[in-house]
């Protein structure tokens, strides 16, 4: 795409990530808000695409505090839990420490992708991320509803003037590819972008963006084991979808959507610039820490066939477009790809989200929930960094 073309939004927002320290986000939306500079599409993934649907729910930012800070959303984020010890046993306990242990050093070995692709299978793969994933969400097939109801019996939500911004969602699909198709393997992954139905019809200045005709940009990191196309779908639901973008390998296991197959994380593309940046005019993306090389790195590594921190570096390296000279700075403003400081979200959030803690006795790990008020002190500290953050650099760069 060149500059010239029309975008079929102004502004874009990226909500990628964050696990359980997802709130920052909804603070960094309001901020925008707040100085007349709300997205016009989000584009949410793993985490983020929980944030995502939360600002779906409640646009205007009085109300989305609310809900950030409801006794519903306490219930949806503790239905997240650990196996626990009576759920899996020594045998799958110790299989999952001896996987992990086995996926750094192959992560170590340069050739690592060709072998494994030549050993995985559709099933052994599947097998492997349904068993050796570490938490569950309980009541799963009504996670989400408590938020639904909880915003329709609002007043002040359901009577909202504030406009709501569109959404879209990534997640990934793991599925056999036919002998004669595009890649005559047993298993291949592919990008899922779930859009805005609008985007079925777009016009031919933006035709890039129609179904198949989009590049995963980490297929060119994972030596075929990843489709080139992304898989377009308009039609969607937000439950089943928010949970197949947040279900990244060894974490929580796939999740099955009848027409796709089984479907796992966002992690695929967990940035996804390049789409951001064909979709508006204005993108505000995060600045990301480097992945873990003992644990997330490998992981990414052995699911997906790429080196995540490769894939990083080349997000934070993208340039998107340049600004004709003519164009004066404020109008530039409006018309680049803002990358807001997010990168030491872990560090300033330290104890304001969702802990883990190893037993080394049931070799497991735990999630610790806090109660229902140490949850809410959680948000709001979330919130205030991320609208912090936001706030300052809008004033920084006077947008």
């Amino acid at each position: 795409m060149n500059n010239q073309q029309v975008k079929p939004y102004e502004r874009v927002q990226l909500f990628s990530g964050g696990g359980s320290r997802f709130g920052y986000y909804l603070g960094s939306y309001a901020a925008l808000a707040a100085h007349d500079l709300t997205p016009d599409i989000i584009v949410g993934t793993c985490g983020g695409s929980l944030s995502a649907y939360l600002v779906q729910l409640a646009p205007d930012p009085k109300d989305l505090q609310a809900l950030m800070c409801s006794r519903e959303l306490y219930r949806v984020i503790t239905a997240i839990r650990h196996v626990a010890p009576d759920e899996a046993n020594k045998r799958l306990k110790l299989r999952y420490m001896t996987h992990a242990l086995k996926r750094w050093r192959l992560s170590k070995q340069k050739d690592n992708g060709q072998r494994q692709r030549q050993a995985d299978s559709y099933e052994r793969l599947l097998n492997e991320l349904q068993q050796l994933a570490m938490f569950r969400i309980d009541n799963e097939q009504y996670w989400l509803d408590e938020l639904s109801q909880f915003a329709t019996s609002n007043n002040d939500i359901s009577n909202t003037d504030k406009a709501t911004p569109e959404i879209a969602i990534i997640a990934s699909r793991l599925y056999q590819t036919p002998a004669d198709g595009l890649y005559n393997e047993k298993l291949t992954l592919q990008e899922l972008l779930f859009a805005p139905p609008r985007l079925a019809n777009l016009p031919k200045s933006v035709s890039s963006l129609a179904d198949e005709q989009i590049t995963s940009p980490a297929h060119t990191f994972a030596n075929g084991r990843i489709h080139q196309s992304v898989k377009v779908q308009t039609q969607w639901d937000f439950a089943p979808v928010i949970r197949a973008s947040m279900a990244d390998m060894y974490y929580l296991p796939p999740t099955h959507i009848p027409e796709l197959g089984w479907c796992l994380g966002g992690v695929i593309n967990l940035t996804p610039i390049e789409l951001a940046c064909q979709l508006g005019d204005s993108v505000f993306a995060e600045t990301k820490a480097g992945y873990d090389p003992w644990l997330a790195a490998p992981a990414i590594q052995r699911v997906f066939g790429f080196d995540p921190n490769r894939r990083l570096a080349a997000v934070h390296g993208y340039q998107p477009m340049e600004v004709s000279s003519h164009i004066n700075t404020a109008a530039s403003n409006n018309r680049q790809l803002h990358w807001l400081p997010f990168a030491d979200n872990e560090q300033k959030l330290r104890g304001q989200n969702v802990q883990k803690h190893f037993n080394l006795k049931q070799m497991t790990v735990e999630l610790i929930h806090r109660d229902y008020d140490g949850f809410v002190q959680q948000m709001q500290a979330q919130w205030q960094y991320g609208y912090q953050r936001t706030v300052d650099y809008i004033q920084q760069h006077k947008l």
